[in-house]
């Protein structure tokens, strides 16, 4: 029944589709990616789901980091632990978050640990877009992108020329300083950041919930000419947070505490000429995570390392378009949980090639190879199809393989309660998408259907020892609309269903309901944006949800200087939920920020 209601869904929309294209025009800006292929290209080209939030919507956003940036994106959900203190990790379309690929600027910084990434210390001030893919991309990105790829893109010094101050005053004693400083010369240009948030948290309960987060980034661009460019990157980043645990059957960690570093720097070098793309760049990403529990005299270091080299070239020809290049990382872990120090290096090269030829279809094809000490090798194949209807509708279809490689955790993880087995397998998945595309000059719609099978999942606790279970199954929709009804007001609505379960079992894996509805006013000089989120079909037999989120903000002059003014009300209900078991959700709270430049 589902499955005919979802076609008969799609046959609609694609009728009223090409019926109304006839009648509007194609928006004037078209939005651009590099996440899909490694090169840039229309979002409407893209034959894979792909969205992105440009640096208009992280201006009018009240968001503190990119987990709350993109928390409202259809087949996006963050495993939050409540509070500005709490993990906050991504899931996209039933994954789990190391089944998901973080880049900042195309570089992943994903560690061989554990796999995932918590974007919460990932803050956004020097932010320019992220791009989200969503569904399988190991043919162009390896291990780890089984799920999809989250790509933070950061802006230049030519972004953000002059200084610009933002201060920021909330509940909970909640700060935020953002400090950005661009320079622009004739060949180059510079970027300094830095950034401060911190908070007491807001559990009384125990009394331990507080964040001290500072981020420091430096960018150098120089042109060597008007071809060449290198860029010099530095990102430090340091979150000292109380992390208490569980709020269920008592507070079994109420004093514990963490302290999560990173430093990344980076050399790239660019090539740009009218018929390829070079781009290449090495870098070193160190980071430490410092736990402590004193109620059970825990002292955990885990130090990260990572060292790679990244380079692709792509072609431009008449009917094709070549993307190819190689990889090389070695990843090192020296952890106190962990009888020895371990490091392992994958080397990879792929190979992608899109063909237009045909009229109206475009059709890519694409293969990676991936060889690793730690597990052998794999290769993963990818292949999509885009179909143009008219100007304005597209439809879409694609198949692609990708993998997991096991963690260190996974593999050596030493402990009375769970141990670590050399003997993983890799997780392997095949992934099914088909979708249509429709950008207006008045909304844009997207609606795709995917199945994603998975194979040799791994999973850890309650068992004694990390293994392989045999299959996982998750089908599902999207649907992203985005409509202006009048020039000043704006309705957004997003909608995501997954049935997501263990095959042999047919336990449910994942909540299954994901709805959200924003609308947004904005005459001039001020915008007003009211937005509802629920989610449904909830497992661990938690409660559903539904939270409302009040955001304001107005461009005033004060003395000939111009200020923006900013107030987000952030669960306006108080309502009482959770998004992970155990780990309560902030009630009713605000933030005002002030920002102006100099």
């Amino acid at each position: 029944m589902f499955k005919k209601s979802v076609l008969v869904m799609l046959a609609a929309l694609l009728i009223f589709s090409v019926t109304v294209s006839a009648q509007e025009e194609v928006l004037d800006l078209e939005e651009v990616v590099v996440t899909a292929s490694r090169y840039e290209e229309s979002i409407m080209d893209t034959p894979v789901s792909i969205e992105v939030i440009d640096e208009e919507e992280i201006e009018e956003s009240n968001a503190q980091n990119v987990a709350e940036l993109i928390s409202s994106i259809a087949g996006v959900q963050i495993t939050n632990y409540g509070g500005p203190a709490g993990s906050k990790t991504i899931n996209i379309r039933g994954s789990d978050s190391n089944q998901v690929l973080v880049l900042i600027d195309g570089q992943s910084i994903n560690t061989k640990m554990i796999g995932d990434v918590d974007l919460g210390q990932i803050l956004i001030s020097n932010v320019k877009r992220v791009e989200v893919l969503k569904g399988p991309a190991s043919a162009i990105y390896g291990a780890n992108a089984l799920g999809g790829v989250v790509n933070i893109i950061t802006k230049n010094g030519s972004d953000n020329e002059g200084l610009k101050l933002d201060l920021g005053i909330g509940s909970f004693n909640t700060y935020k300083t953002a400090l950005n400083y661009g320079l622009v010369f004739d060949k180059s240009e510079v970027l300094i950041t830095a950034e401060t948030l911190n908070s007491d948290g807001f559990r009384d309960n125990p009394d331990n919930s507080g964040l001290d987060q500072y981020n420091i980034s430096t960018k150098i661009n120089y042109d060597l000419n008007q071809y060449d460019e290198f860029v010099f990157d530095i990102i430090y980043n340091n979150s000292d947070k109380e992390v208490p645990g569980k709020d269920k059957d008592g507070w079994r960690t109420p004093n514990a505490k963490q302290e999560d570093i990173m430093e990344n720097y980076r050399i790239t070098y660019n090539r740009e000429k009218e018929n390829y793309d070079l781009k290449s760049f090495l870098y070193y990403n160190d980071q430490e995570t410092n736990y402590i529990n004193p109620d059970s005299n825990t002292d955990n270091i885990h130090k990260k390392k990572k060292i790679g080299f990244d380079l692709s070239n792509t072609l431009f020809y008449k009917n094709n378009t070549l993307t190819y290049g190689f990889e090389i990382v070695n990843n090192e872990l020296d952890s106190s949980q962990l009888p020895e120090i371990y490091d392992a290096t994958n080397k990879a090269v792929f190979l992608e090639n899109s063909y237009t030829k045909i009229n109206n279809l475009k059709i890519n094809t694409g293969i990676r190879y991936d060889d690793n000490e730690d597990y052998g090798s794999e290769t993963n194949p990818r292949v999509s199809l885009l179909y143009s209807i008219n100007n304005n509708n597209n439809i879409f279809a694609s198949y692609g393989e990708a993998y997991r490689a096991p963690t260190f955790d996974e593999l050596y993880w030493d402990e009375s309660w769970l141990k670590g087995n050399p003997d993983l397998e890799p997780e392997k998945s095949k992934n099914y998408e088909i979708g249509i595309k429709s950008r207006l000059n008045n909304s844009k719609l997207e609606v795709v259907l995917f199945k994603n099978e998975i194979e040799n999942e791994i999973i850890g606790y309650p068992n004694p020892t990390y293994k392989n279970i045999k299959e996982s199954e998750t089908d599902g929709l999207e649907l992203s609309l985005s409509k202006n009804i009048t020039d000043n007001l704006t309705l957004g609505y997003s909608h995501t269903y997954l049935d997501s379960r263990n095959v042999k079992t047919n336990k449910l894996l994942k909540d299954q309901y994901y709805n959200d509805i924003s609308l947004a006013y904005r005459p001039k000089n001020y915008l007003v944006k009211f937005n509802v989120s629920h989610v449904g079909g909830r497992v661990e037999d938690l409660d559903n949800y539904t939270v409302c989120d009040l955001n304001f903000s107005k461009n005033i002059k004060v003395t000939e200087r111009d200020y923006k003014v900013k107030l987000a009300v952030n669960n306006l209900f108080d309502q009482d939920y959770q998004v992970n078991d155990g780990y309560p959700m902030p009630g009713r709270n605000f933030m005002l920020n002030l920002s102006t430049k100099f």
